[in-house]
């Protein structure tokens, strides 16, 4: 019984490896801090943290001469601190990206750009300037196969059109990299 449902699990993976849909998860990690904190000479203390990862899922349509778009939900929270008070944060970014495999073969390599959307939520600091945000995202990486997992590491550059924040103690910054590793079917 173990042996067909293994079998049955392989052949639909193989059917579904050859759909022109793929679906998976994207973690990672900021390779660049998203706050430039100022030191105020004050009792009001301003520090500004990010939890180090970023997570979400994301879609892929695959298309004809090594072309894919891919759209992403990845998911950021955000700590801070004034005066011993914690606030948090949450951000939903949206990446819509046009994706070119330049090999076929067991590692392929790729490029990757396109808009990207982003929304704060849960916050109330008075530094703030906009809720949401737009800009650019490039990157690149390599795709390979790891059993029935499609796995493809990629570092990617984020430049936004605003500052989030932009206080005299704490401005969040317009250009960020991450590194994210893809795990998808």
């Amino acid at each position: 019984m173990l042996a067909k449902t293994v079998l049955c699990v392989l052949v639909a993976a193989g059917f579904a490896s050859a759909q022109p849909f793929g679906a998976g998860l994207k973690v990672g990690v900021p390779a660049t801090d998203a706050f430039k904190v100022f030191p105020v000479p004050s009792p009001s203390i301003f520090s500004g943290e990010s939890p180090r990862y970023t997570i979400g899922p994301y879609v892929e349509l695959r298309l004809p001469a090594k072309m894919a778009i891919e759209v992403d939900a990845l998911y950021r929270s955000y700590d801070f601190r004034s005066s011993g008070v914690g606030l948090s944060a949450t951000s939903w970014e949206f990446p819509v990206l046009i994706k070119h495999r330049f090999a076929a073969g067991p590692v392929r390599p790729y490029f990757e750009a396109g808009p990207s959307f982003s929304h704060l939520s849960d916050i109330k600091l008075s530094s703030l300037n906009h809720l949401s945000n737009y800009g650019i995202v490039v990157g690149g990486g390599l795709e390979f196969n790891l059993f029935l997992l499609k796995v493809s590491p990629e570092i990617r550059y984020t430049g936004w059109a605003f500052r989030n924040f932009d206080g005299s103690e704490l401005q969040s910054k317009r250009n960020q990299l991450a590194v994210l590793v893809g795990f998808g079917f």
